[in-house]
C-alpha cells in the first residue's frame, strides 16, 4: 500500500489527507476521539459556611432569567455567590451545569459537555456550529435552569466563533423565560461585554457582615462579635481573606494549648495585634498576591503596561482615597497622561482599585487596604510631599467648611510624620490635616493624629517655635471636643505658661490659648475663671483688633453663654443678637461660628419663653447646618435634637 490516511480534526470538521508511509492521528478538541475530559458539575463540596451580606443581590440574581456577569476583585466571593445560587436552583429541582472557563480548553470542553447533557450527539458536534446548537437547545427548554460559566478573565475566550459583545460568543442573550446564566469575572469593562448582559459589581463585606463571616469560620472561642468586627475591617470586608483568618484561629484553637507556639494567636484581639505589630501576615501563603498578579499580568497583557507601577504608586498613600489631580506621570518612567488614565481604568475594571467621581468636585482612586498593603512601596512620598507644600497655601484654612473637600482627601499628609530637619510644610500640612478631622466632626480621629505631632514638634522645632505651639492647641481642641475638658484644661494650663514666657502676656498666640484656657475652664464648671479670662482677653482684643473682629466676637459670644449659664437667657440673649448681627456682616450667614451663634440665641429665645421663634431659628440653622456641614456632623446632629425637644407637643 504506497499511500496511507492521516487524518486531522480542527475546528470539529474532519479533514482527509494523503500522505505517504504510515497512519498518523493528530487530536485538536476532536469530536470523535476522547479528548481531555472536562466536568460541568458544580463544586457541591466546595460550600461551607453560610453565605454572609449577600441575600440582596440573590434574590435579584433569582427574580429573572437573562445573563448577569458578577465582576469584582479576586477574592470578593464572586464564586462563593454563583455556587449559592447553584444550590438554590438544585433545591428547586431545575438543571445546573458549572462551566470553568480559566482557558480556552477548559471553557469550549465545557460548552461541548453542555451540549451532550442537553442531547447533541457527536455528529452535531462536529459540524462546527457548537455554540449555534448550545444555544439553540437552552432557548428550547421548559423549565428553569442555570449555566455557571466561571472565571472568566479572558473575555477573548468567551468570543468562541464569533464576538461576545454583539452576542455571538459563547455567552449569549437567549429568549429561555426561566433559564438564567451567571458568569463570574474580573473583567466588568462594559465595552467588552456589550450592551446585553446585566453587571453587577461585587464588592467587600460591610463591617456586620464582615464580622459574622469571620465568626463562622473562626468558631465562639475566638472572641466577642465586636472582636470579630474590628479583625474584619482590618481584613477590609475581603471574603477570601476573612475565611483564611476564620481558618486560622479555629486550628490554633482546636489544639491544646500546650501544643501552640507562643506566637500563635488565638482569638480575635491577639490576631489583630500580631497583625499589627507585623509579627503575623494576613496573606501568609501569598494566595492573595498570586490572584492579584494574575489581573496585573491580564492588564499588561491588554496593553496597560504601567498598571502594576500605577498601583505600586497608589499603595504608598495612606488607606484613604487619592485624588488624581496629585498623580504625576512623570513620576512613573515611560507614562504619559493618557497612559496613565488606562492604567487607570485597567485597575478599576478588574477590582484592583475604584474610581470614584464625587460629585464632580474631587475625581479619587481607592484601593481595598489588602491590595494597599500586598503593593506598599515608598514611591508615593515626593507626591505627598508636594502635597503638603500646597497644603500650607494659607487659602487652605481648615476652620472653612467650603476647604473640606480639599482636605477631606489629604489623611496622606498625616504619614509623612515630619521630623527633625523637616521642611515647614511637611508639619503644616500635617497639622491642618488632623485640624480638619476635629472640625468637620471626628474629633476622636483627630486627637489621635495630632498627639504624635504635637510631642514631636517640641523636640524638632524647639518648645518656642510657633507650629509647636500651634501643634500643642490642637491637641487641646481636640481634647475639648472630644470631651475630655480636665485633661484639656490640664494641658492649657502648662502651654499658657509657655506661651506667656516665650511670646508675651498680650501676643496673639498667647491670647488665642487664654481664649482656651477660658473655654477649658467653663467645660469642667469653673464659671468665675472663665469669666475672668474672657474678660482679659477681651480687652486685649478690642484694644488691638477692634470690637468686630472675628476674635473679639469670639470672645462676646462665650461672655454671653456664660450669662447663659448662670441663669440670665435675657441678658444672653441680647448679647446674642449683637454678636450674630456682626459676625453675619463680616463673617458670612453660614459661616460655621455664625450658625452656632444662631444656635444659641435659639436655646436663649426657648428659655425666654420665645417657643415659636425658636423653633423658627433652630429650623434655620438645621436647614444651614445640614447644606455647610452634612446631616451626619455632631453640630448639625446637636441642633435637630433641641428642635425636637423645643417643638410644641
Amino acid at each position: 500500500m504506497g499511500d496511507s490516511v492521516r487524518n486531522v480534526v480542527s475546528g470539529g470538521r474532519q479533514e482527509t489527507l494523503i500522505q505517504a508511509g504510515h497512519i498518523e492521528h493528530l487530536v485538536v478538541g476532536d469530536a470523535r476521539t476522547a479528548p481531555d475530559e472536562v466536568t460541568v458539575a458544580p463544586p457541591w463540596g466546595d460550600r461551607g459556611t453560610p453565605l454572609r451580606g449577600r441575600e440582596e443581590l440573590l434574590d435579584r440574581l433569582m427574580a429573572g432569567p437573562g445573563v448577569h456577569v458578577l465582576y469584582g476583585l479576586g477574592g470578593v466571593g464572586k464564586t462563593s455567590l454563583a455556587l449559592e445560587a447553584a444550590h438554590r436552583h438544585r433545591e428547586r429541582g431545575a438543571p445546573v451545569w458549572w462551566v470553568a472557563a480559566q482557558d480556552g480548553t477548559r471553557l469550549s470542553g465545557g460548552m461541548r459537555a453542555v451540549a451532550r447533557h442537553l442531547g447533541a450527539t457527536d455528529d452535531d458536534l462536529a459540524a462546527g456550529v457548537t455554540a449555534d446548537l448550545l444555544w439553540q437547545r437552552l432557548d428550547r427548554l421548559g423549565g428553569p435552569w442555570l449555566l455557571v460559566v466561571d472565571n472568566a478573565d479572558d473575555l477573548g475566550l468567551l468570543d468562541g466563533p464569533g464576538r461576545l459583545a454583539s452576542g455571538t460568543g459563547w455567552v449569549r442573550p437567549h429568549s429561555a423565560p426561566h433559564g438564567l446564566v451567571l458568569v463570574t469575572t474580573r473583567d466588568g469593562d462594559p465595552a467588552g461585554w456589550g450592551p446585553l448582559p446585566v453587571l453587577h459589581p461585587v464588592g467587600p463585606l460591610a463591617r456586620a457582615e464582615g464580622a459574622q463571616a469571620l465568626h463562622d469560620r473562626a468558631g465562639e472561642s475566638a472572641g466577642r462579635p465586636e472582636e470579630a468586627a474590628r479583625v474584619a475591617v482590618r481584613l477590609g470586608g475581603l471574603p477570601l481573606a476573612l475565611d483564611t483568618a476564620g481558618r486560622y484561629l479555629a486550628s490554633v484553637s482546636e489544639r491544646p494549648a500546650f501544643l501552640r507556639g507562643a506566637d500563635e494567636p488565638a482569638s480575635y484581639a491577639a490576631y489583630l495585634a500580631a497583625v499589627g505589630s507585623g509579627d503575623l501576615t494576613v496573606d501568609g501563603d501569598g494566595t492573595l498576591a498570586r490572584i492579584w498578579d494574575m489581573s496585573l499580568a491580564l492588564a499588561e497583557a491588554r496593553g496597560h503596561t504601567c498598571a502594576r507601577p500605577v498601583l505600586r504608586l497608589l499603595a504608598g498613600f495612606a488607606d484613604a482615597p487619592v485624588p488624581l489631580r496629585i498623580l504625576d506621570p512623570a513620576r512613573i518612567p515611560g507614562t504619559t497622561p493618557a497612559g496613565l488614565w488606562g492604567a487607570l481604568q485597567a485597575l478599576d475594571r478588574l477590582g484592583l482599585a475604584e474610581l470614584r467621581d464625587r460629585d464632580g468636585e474631587q475625581p479619587v482612586v481607592a484601593l481595598h487596604p489588602l491590595v494597599r498593603d500586598a503593593h506598599r512601596t515608598d514611591a508615593a512620598r515626593a507626591l505627598a510631599e508636594d502635597l503638603a507644600a500646597r497644603a500650607a497655601d494659607a487659602d487652605r484654612r481648615p476652620e472653612d467648611p467650603a476647604r473640606w473637600p480639599f482636605w477631606s482627601l489629604l489623611p496622606h499628609l498625616l504619614e509623612l510624620e515630619p521630623e527633625d530637619g523637616s521642611p515647614e510644610h511637611l508639619w503644616v500640612g500635617a497639622l491642618c490635616a488632623a485640624d480638619h478631622l476635629t472640625r468637620a466632626g471626628a474629633p476622636e480621629r483627630g486627637l489621635a493624629a495630632v498627639r504624635p505631632l504635637a510631642a514631636r514638634a517640641p523636640r524638632a522645632l524647639g518648645a518656642a517655635h510657633r507650629l509647636s505651639h500651634w501643634a500643642r492647641t490642637l491637641e487641646v481642641s481636640a481634647l475639648l471636643d472630644s470631651g475630655r475638658a480636665a485633661q484639656a484644661r490640664s494641658a492649657c494650663e502648662a502651654l499658657l505658661r509657655d506661651c506667656e514666657e516665650h511670646f508675651g502676656a498680650d501676643g496673639p498666640v498667647t491670647l488665642r490659648t487664654r481664649h482656651l484656657y477660658a473655654v477649658a475652664a467653663q467645660q469642667t464648671g469653673d464659671l468665675a475663671a472663665a469669666r475672668d479670662a474672657y474678660g482679659k482677653v477681651l480687652e486685649v482684643y478690642v484694644r488691638l483688633l477692634g470690637p468686630t473682629d472675628r476674635h473679639s466676637l469670639a470672645t462676646r459670644h462665650n461672655l454671653a453663654m456664660l450669662h447663659h449659664l448662670d441663669g440670665d437667657p435675657a441678658g444672653a440673649r441680647a448679647e446674642y443678637e449683637a454678636v450674630l448681627a456682626a459676625e453675619t456682616r463680616t463673617l458670612g450667614a453660614e459661616h460655621p461660628s455664625t450658625l452656632t451663634t444662631r444656635h444659641n440665641l435659639a436655646t436663649a429665645l426657648a428659655d425666654c419663653g420665645e417657643t415659636e421663634r425658636a423653633v423658627a431659628e433652630y429650623e434655620a440653622v438645621l436647614e444651614a447646618r445640614t447644606r455647610v456641614l452634612g446631616a451626619g456632623h455632631r453640630e448639625t446632629e446637636a441642633t435637630r435634637l433641641m428642635l425636637a425637644r423645643t417643638l410644641p407637643r
